[in-house]
């Protein structure tokens, strides 16, 4: 009997500003597709959406939920998923990409996981809620995303306050429903070991110390890694390295040189072929071109601009 084949699952990157980051997506150009996705995505960070129109569905694997006008979508990275319009339809959203830690700090997350499990949240939430759940926290989106357009003195710290309460409705929600985990799954086996790459990119570790955390064999989880992610657990290490030294080429005055220590390359040479692999472009190139470059490998980048409507991939 022929083995089922796997759901293709791809890597999306946000890039968010280290000082501040938040990354909020809205307007008229965000647009979901009727088209559905023939592939699953996560994402690096905290994903957030308001649904403004119209209705579809949201899908987690074997997993499915109709959205409609007014729902809120909370995901957290590395949980694949897709959305797509209903037939004939094309749903606006809005959409805050995050990442909590960074941008309210140990003590603030702490403060918060007294009350609530917000690590559970933050690592395994995939819930859609709607404004008969909680009428107030569409509007709390909307309200953080025109501060954040504001560019008023003083919108960071709102914005904080804001995301902090609305980490708070979300937290409520979260436990208060049953704590059902996604279908099982080669990928979710392969999750401590992404969420380990992602916190600590930066330092130096073995692959076979990846697996361990996994629970695998360092074969078994070789293999099943390039199954699932379409290359192989090296290559998504440096790719998460570079995409991220990219965040710091456009946001700070380093040298090239102290951004690629920063992000893991103790040579140059090393972070420069790296990078041209993955961006298409050297670093220097990129920072002059103020990171408008496109990268050779597009489904690494996330969305920068509203995608297409006849694109079957027009979804977050």
């Amino acid at each position: 009997m022929p083995r089922p084949k796997r759901t293709e699952i791809e890597y999306r990157n946000y890039n968010l500003p280290p000082e501040f980051p938040v990354l909020a997506l809205s307007g008229d150009s965000w647009h979901i597709s009727d088209v559905p996705s023939k592939r699953l995505h996560f994402h690096n960070c905290l994903e957030i959406g308001l649904c403004l129109s119209d209705h579809g569905t949201l899908k987690w694997e074997n997993q499915e939920v109709e959205f409609h006008a007014g729902d809120v979508t909370c995901i957290s990275r590395n949980v694949p998923h897709t959305t797509y319009s209903a037939p004939g339809e094309s749903s606006l959203w809005s959409y805050l990409f995050l990442d909590p830690l960074s941008l309210l700090g140990v003590q603030t997350i702490a403060m918060l996981e007294r009350e609530f499990a917000v690590q559970s949240m933050l690592t395994n939430c995939h819930i859609l809620i709607s404004p008969e759940t909680d009428p107030q926290i569409g509007h709390l989106i909307q309200s953080i995303i025109d501060e954040i357009n504001s560019r008023s003195v003083g919108n960071q710290l709102s914005t904080r306050g804001l995301i902090l309460a609305l980490l708070v409705h979300i937290s409520r929600i979260f436990s208060n429903q049953p704590q059902d985990e996604l279908p099982a799954s080669v990928f979710h086996e392969l999750s401590p070991g992404l969420e380990y790459i992602h916190a600590h990119y930066m330092e130096h570790f073995s692959l076979d110390y990846i697996a361990k955390i996994c629970h695998l064999s360092p074969t078994h989880f070789r293999r099943l890694f390039a199954e699932q992610m379409g290359v192989n657990p090296l290559t998504f290490l440096h790719q998460i390295r570079v995409l991220e030294s990219c965040n710091k080429l456009r946001s700070s005055g380093k040298t090239i040189c102290d951004v690629a220590n920063e992000v893991g390359y103790s040579s140059l040479s090393n972070y420069n072929r790296h990078f041209r692999e993955i961006m298409g472009c050297t670093p220097t190139e990129w920072r002059k071109s103020d990171g408008q470059l496109k990268p050779s490998i597009l489904i690494f980048n996330g969305w920068t601009e509203a995608e297409n409507l006849s694109d079957q991939d027009s979804d977050t």
